[in-house]
């Protein structure tokens, strides 16, 4: 390859806060002061309250409280925009990455700020305050965070710790104004020492009376067929007919099952691929106490199956934060367009960037250790097929 004839890396200077500079470049004047102007009173009330925090570096700290349909997506965007009108760095997080994605240069949490998956109460963000990375997030001068009520305190309180020392500053959150909103009315009520069933209040005999306005299936084929009636006709199902609709289940089980026989219902050839499984060695270098077999029967919380059956049309989701800019996030619904041997080809079907052609490869999962206290290892593609989802994966 001929060498550049430029040192880019001098020109572009650091690449983090350059592409936050295209986002400032993004701002179309005449749309915001038309959203501007679309608030209400107390959406208006807020803005300016959090625009004039950031402007005076006041380092404030906000929560908007609201249910969906309540206008809080479009307020944040409202404001990240405004402040990146005047030249300010506005890093824009949601807790899942299908709420990422409706922020505007949205990215999860973890992505953005290194979080530990499995983070504990003394845990620390490992960015060098020397990094490049680090000099971003010393230019920030807000944060919008939402679904923040679905994360642990000890992810928040690694955060603040992280930024009060990149910034030396011993302000909350090193003195960055910081939005936080979400819905704490979706949050189950904690229950101190319960189980799994003390917690959801689940009551066997508890009657609930459906109304009669709610279809009532005899089984799962006929609601199957209720949800999609134009699965298995001749021809694919359109993105649109394929986004308008869902089967939510509390239960995974239930949520495998219903995706098996939809895939079933579907005409055309299936693909099957099989995942590579093996046990990370243990501190005593023990890496062959269960077999292969027993490995791959498996299903770990968040990761692929073992065996993943596919077809050309199926609706997936996207398992893990692959290239957020891109619109690949945790949670991203796909429609299947070709099966490879090695990438499959998948057209976007929600967020920002629904209709674009990507390509999905394998990746390795690292999952929690399982109650047998072994830590697997899994390469598989990060995707299962979407006819039905859990309710925990779905932002209503």
């Amino acid at each position: 390859m001929p060498r550049p004839r430029h040192d880019w890396g001098q020109i572009v200077g650091n690449r983090y806060i350059w592409d936050h500079r295209q986002l400032q470049f993004a701002v179309r004047e005449s749309v915001l002061n038309m959203d501007i102007e679309r608030l209400n009173v107390e959406q208006r009330t807020e803005y300016n309250t959090i625009v004039d925090s950031v402007n005076n570096r006041d380092g404030r700290m906000f929560f908007l409280n609201g249910s969906a349909g309540t206008g809080k997506t479009f307020l944040y965007n409202t404001i990240a925009r405004s402040c990146r009108r005047y030249g300010n760095i506005v890093l824009t997080v949601g807790s899942s990455g299908i709420a990422s994605l409706l922020l505007d240069g949205g990215r999860t949490a973890h992505s953005t700020f290194k979080i530990p998956f499995n983070v504990q109460e003394d845990s620390n963000i490992g960015i060098s305050k020397d990094s490049e990375y680090a000099q971003l997030l010393k230019e920030v001068r807000l944060v919008i965070w939402d679904e923040v009520s679905m994360q642990h305190r000890f992810r928040m309180e690694a955060v603040d710790r992280l930024l009060r020392d990149i910034c030396s500053d011993d302000r909350h959150f090193g003195g960055v104004t910081f939005i936080l909103g979400g819905d704490f009315r979706q949050t189950l009520p904690v229950v101190s020492n319960a189980g799994r069933e003390q917690t959801i209040g689940v009551n066997p005999k508890e009657v609930v009376n459906l109304p009669s306005t709610i279809n009532k299936c005899q089984n799962m084929h006929e609601m199957i067929s209720s949800v999609y009636p134009l699965l298995g006709k001749d021809g694919p199902m359109s993105t649109e007919h394929l986004t308008e609709r869902i089967i939510l289940s509390p239960r995974n089980e239930d949520v495998h099952k219903i995706n098996l026989e939809a895939l079933g219902n579907l005409q055309g050839e299936a693909y099957t691929y099989l995942a590579a499984e093996k046990m990370i060695r243990d501190d005593h270098g023990r890496d062959s106490r269960f077999t292969t077999e027993f490995l791959n029967i498996l299903n770990p919380p968040g990761s692929p199956p073992f065996k993943l059956d596919i077809k050309v049309g199926c609706p997936v989701m996207l398992l893990r934060n692959l290239t957020p800019k891109e619109g690949l996030c945790n949670g991203t619904r796909l429609v299947v367009t070709r099966c490879g041997r090695y990438v499959i080809e998948a057209k976007i079907i929600t967020g920002e960037k629904a209709g674009e052609i990507v390509f999905i490869p394998r990746i390795t999962f690292q999952p929690s250790p399982s109650e047998l206290d072994i830590q697997t290892e899994r390469r598989q593609f990060p995707i299962r097929v979407a006819y039905a989802m859990g309710l925990a994966s779905c932002k209503l």
